[in-house]
């Protein structure tokens, strides 16, 4: 009996796209996060102001702030304050948040239980930020408390199918890479092979120390770079985000970060000259959106959507409106599609 020749050509073309198919089924997805902060209080909601030190509502002024939220102070745990700020979030275009997070017992681990459902209402995915280190043993305990809390959620972000959590530098400057190691192997006992780790590297050395270790890498820090001047500052973008791209190849999801403006000059324990960031007329925000597209990223980081204390907020200010959640959805259009 002869071979279909028609059955055969197709049997043969779908063998051909088999590994095209599963290379495009392997690429992460495009996400544009924004580093997100849920420890505010207010006397009205919390009984006490938290995280706004003497805030003044007649002069418009908050004495550890450079800038002031339109609608004055608000308390992170407010229901309606989350779902204004998510819906801020998905207008601007942004895919996610990366939530801040200090312990099982802070008040920013009941935060993150309400911004999941809120976030998962629109559309927006979740990640907890682990800020607080205290050992290789503790941070097994949260990252293992995380997952196995929250990570089922629909809301929760997820890399190569298995749910992301992210590591602040503090990680790092307190229990190093043989900490990490030590961590992840406890974490490891309990959850094998079901977690995707995502830690800071803010210099290309650190890329390449730590690269082995986590499943994707992320500047926080960026202020440094971003405020010495630079003769040629075209130039300079394009070679920084083309590199830091390049150097973390290899790795199951490559980040570029960009930052809005920076200033925590009135932070009274940051000690000697700090950087600061203008942001003039909006436009170095844009030039580094450009930059960070075209270096090709596969997830755009934005430091940050409300932390006010550093002045490098997204969220409405009296001093700046709306203006960087606009720059934001024009440029996540633009890289997302």
């Amino acid at each position: 009996m002869k071979p279909n020749r028609r059955h055969l050509l197709s049997v043969l073309t779908a063998a051909a796209l088999l590994p095209l198919k599963a290379l495009s089924q392997s690429l992460p997805r495009k996400e544009v996060l924004v580093f997100y902060y849920g420890w505010y209080g207010t006397r009205a909601y919390s009984g006490q102001d938290i995280h706004w030190l003497n805030p003044d509502t007649v002069r418009e002024r908050i004495a550890d702030a450079p800038n002031y939220p339109v609608g004055g102070p608000y308390d992170s745990l407010d229901p309606a304050v989350i779902a204004r700020q998510m819906s801020e979030i998905k207008s601007a275009g942004i895919t996610g948040l990366i939530v801040s997070w200090w312990g099982q017992t802070d008040r920013t681990n009941d935060q993150l239980r309400r911004v999941l459902d809120a976030a998962g209402a629109q559309g927006l995915k979740v990640t907890a930020y682990v800020e607080q280190v205290a050992s290789a043993e503790g941070v097994a305990a949260d990252t293992l408390y995380l997952y196995q809390t929250y990570s089922r959620h629909p809301a929760w972000l997820r890399l190569n199918n298995k749910p992301v959590i992210m590591y602040f530098d503090r990680l790092m400057q307190d229990i190093g890479l043989d900490g990490w190691q030590k961590a992840r192997v406890l974490i490891e006992k309990q959850a094998p092979n079901a977690i995707s780790y995502v830690a800071t590297a803010n210099t290309l050395k650190e890329i390449k120390g730590r690269k082995s270790a986590f499943d994707g890498l992320h500047i926080y820090s960026q202020q440094f770079e971003g405020a010495e001047t630079r003769l040629l500052p075209s130039l300079w973008r394009t070679k920084y985000y083309t590199d830091w791209v390049k150097a973390q190849s290899g790795a199951k999801v490559t980040t570029a970060t960009i930052l809005p403006g920076f200033d925590d000059r009135l932070q009274l324990d940051r000690k000697g000259k700090r950087p600061v960031i203008k942001r003039e007329d909006g436009k170095p925000f844009r030039d580094l959106w450009n930059a960070a597209i075209a270096a090709k990223p596969d997830w755009i980081l934005i430091v940050s959507f409300n932390e006010w204390h550093e002045a490098s907020q997204i969220e409405p200010s009296t001093a700046f409106g709306s203006r960087e959640l606009e720059t934001c959805r024009q440029m996540s259009a633009k890289f997302l599609r």
